[in-house]
């Protein structure tokens, strides 16, 4: 089951919701009885919004029980790598070039990132941490990190953390990349060039391949003519040709789970509450 590992990192192409996936992951995991924390990495105000806050901050913060929330920014995030593993003093006004680094060049900025988010998980703290990661196109860079510095350091501190960094991100029974897509046609195509990509270069497994937004087909067969002419009948027509579209996108994907689209008007907190209690594993 996907909430059996202790580190799961969401991404998906971007509009596929992937925030309220990562929400509803985290806030199923507390109903289960879990110590669970909830890290946004590249937009905070969409994992806090959907976690019912208006904002998350660098320290983790209870938002209910067995639930906790909290925003990795690089500066912080290269700051605290600074100062609790290599025991340099916080950053300063004279360390604005190692801020502009930390904000600007994407290998410091993922390796800080990934260190604090494994760091998290090393420290025993937390029985899973649910990320709510970058979109497809940058978790690329993200999950090689360790690799990268690996390849520019020979030996030393920094290769020693670089080295169980990428032993607990490569390790299939701690950690699992959770994909999202939507039943469409570039979701699917980007999500099958991802996991062509993952293939051919490794760097963390797999845990599951979701599939958000489905429409229902639950429509019994003798009831599929029955709607009366007009309207009615035009809305069951463009509804069965829709769900028919979205089933062939998702025969394109791996099997897994499915999380419904829920109509009407709802707060981000609402969808990701409603989505916790639909969560299905094959």
């Amino acid at each position: 089951m996907v909430l059996d590992r202790r580190l799961l990192i969401i991404t998906g192409k971007g509009g596929v919701g992937r925030s309220a996936v990562a929400a509803s992951l985290a806030l199923r995991g507390a109903r289960e009885g879990l110590r669970v924390l909830a890290a946004s990495i590249s937009d905070a105000t969409g994992l806090a919004a959907h976690l019912g806050r208006e904002g998350l901050h660098y320290e983790a913060a209870e938002l209910e029980s067995g639930l906790w929330g909290l925003d990795i920014h690089p500066v912080l995030a290269l700051d605290e790598y600074l100062r609790l593993q290599l025991g340099l003093p916080r950053l300063g006004p004279v360390t604005r070039p190692l801020r502009a680094l930390a904000e600007t060049v994407p290998g410091i900025r993922d390796t800080v990132i990934i260190g604090k988010i494994l760091n998290e998980v090393r420290r025993g703290a937390w029985d899973l941490v649910v990320v709510d990661g970058p979109p497809t196109g940058q978790i690329g860079s993200l999950l090689g990190a360790p690799d990268a510095l690996l390849g520019l350091v020979g030996a030393g501190r920094i290769e020693e953390q670089a080295r169980w960094m990428r032993d607990l991100l490569t390790d299939d029974a701690t950690t699992g990349l959770v994909l999202v897509a939507i039943p469409e046609e570039l979701p699917v195509l980007e999500t099958l060039e991802t996991l062509a990509d993952l293939a051919a270069s490794p760097t963390a497994p797999i845990a599951s391949i979701i599939l958000n937004r489905v429409l229902p087909d639950d429509v019994a067969p003798e009831d599929r003519e029955a709607a009366p002419a007009g309207p009615a009948e035009d809305a069951a027509i463009l509804h069965r040709g829709l769900v028919a579209s979205q089933q062939s996108w998702c025969d394109r994907l791996p099997s897994g789970p499915r999380l419904p689209y829920l109509f009407g008007l709802q707060t981000s907190a609402e969808v990701a509450s409603r989505l916790a209690s639909c969560w299905e594993w094959p």
